[in-house]
């Protein structure tokens, strides 16, 4: 297990001017640099790892699904907001029955 944080910045105004913020003091990231910085993560990653499992941790769902729809088939990958979810539910509607 390797925890990596990908900080693509802030848009909290009280943040950007905290000197104590340990956080990246630039605006977030969005739209084609955002998805071209996790993409070189991921090539990265599976380069040095080629059997990686990556779980996207709180990613916000609009770019969750886009990612994994994205990686889904080269890259073993999987959002525990989303597949969890689904993954719990059905376990509890499979152990009911």
């Amino acid at each position: 297990v390797l925890p990596v944080v990908i900080d693509v910045g802030t848009d909290n105004e009280e943040l950007l001017k905290d000197d104590f913020y340990l956080g990246t003091q630039k605006k977030r990231l969005k739209g084609a640099e955002y998805y071209q910085l996790v993409n070189e993560f991921m090539q990265a990653v599976r380069h040095r790892w080629p059997n990686v499992l990556v779980q996207f941790e709180d990613f916000s769902s609009d770019k969750a699904q886009p990612l994994l729809n994205h990686y889904r088939d080269d890259h073993l990958c999987f959002n525990d907001d989303i597949q969890g979810t689904g993954a719990t539910t059905l376990a509890g509607v499979l152990g009911a029955l």
